[in-house]
């Protein structure tokens, strides 16, 4: 039974969405950098209390660092790094499984070939006695979903807290290619945390070529008290270095405090769906 209340909330919810397609739209951007500096100051909120003596270090090629605006994942904005150019993930996804416009970094920065492509920000801080754990959320795409699942070609991403990876599923599998789309040829046994973005249907198809990516995950990890700590953020191709993959942090939400929980994207189609929930409630209510 749909109550006045629960109608109440989908018309809310009808109307923060309706306002948001009618709005004009941003593009999509991201823009390369490698500065230590910025990368910080995108990662780090105003939640940061019992936190100190913030450093960043990064490993990789300075063409896989980033920061990113109005993406389609609801983050907003925030740090993204890649084991391909990250200034070539936006746009219209056209081809399945293809290189970002062909710039995998094993090929583009004469490695070619090789498997491991790895993209690496290390972020070490002082936790005082007040800091018990640490959080953020963050979003894994790739140009590996949805074909090279339950393959050698499993790409993945590492969390590390004190060495402890901590990317997990909201099942608590790690987080890789593998766990999200176990068969390939069965897509019923797709993780529940997986959305795929085939040519052309993708929700976001327009918006970004990576063809899958996760919704957006919490982590959560437990701090050293009165000493440092290490948040390495890692991503890596495995099995060969053709295809890439990338991990979207959302800006802000690095933090002693839990953050609030971004909604899934929502397509028109959806959009059109509730519209049409909310008029079927209301005429059976006028009805009494």
């Amino acid at each position: 039974m749909i109550t006045s209340g629960k109608i109440a909330a989908l018309t809310a919810a009808l109307t923060a969405a309706a306002s948001c397609l009618a709005a004009p739209v941003m593009a999509f951007s991201i823009a390369a950098t490698n500065n230590t500096e910025t990368l910080r100051n995108q990662l780090l909120g105003g939640k940061t209390t019992g936190l100190s003596d913030f450093s960043i270090s990064v490993t990789g090629n300075s063409a896989a660092f980033g920061t990113f605006s109005n993406d389609p994942f609801g983050l907003q904005s925030g740090i993204v790094l890649s084991t391909g150019r990250v200034t070539n993930i936006p746009g219209r996804n056209t081809k399945d499984n293809d290189k970002i416009n062909g710039t995998d970094l094993s090929t583009d920065f004469g490695i070619e070939g090789e498997a491991g492509d790895l993209t690496q920000l290390n972020l070490s801080f002082f936790a005082d006695s007040t800091a018990e754990k640490l959080f953020f959320e963050y979003v894994f795409a790739s140009e590996e979903f949805p074909e090279f699942g339950a393959s050698e070609f499993n790409d993945d991403f590492e969390l590390l807290l004190n060495g402890n990876n901590l990317a997990r599923l909201s099942d608590g599998k790690t987080v890789t290619i593998n766990n999200l789309v176990p068969n390939p040829e069965n897509r019923s046994t797709d993780h529940s945390d997986y959305i795929n973005n085939p040519v052309a249907t993708g929700i976001a198809a327009n918006i970004i070529k990576m063809d899958g990516f996760t919704k957006a995950l919490g982590f959560e990890g437990m701090l050293k008290q009165n000493q440092t700590n290490v948040l390495s953020i890692r991503v890596k191709d495995v099995g060969d270095g053709k295809l890439d993959s990338a991990v979207f942090i959302k800006g802000g939400s690095l933090g002693t405090a839990p953050v609030e929980a971004v909604p899934e994207p929502m397509t028109a189609g959806g959009l059109m769906l509730g519209g049409a929930m909310l008029a079927a409630a209301k005429k059976r209510r006028d009805r009494r």
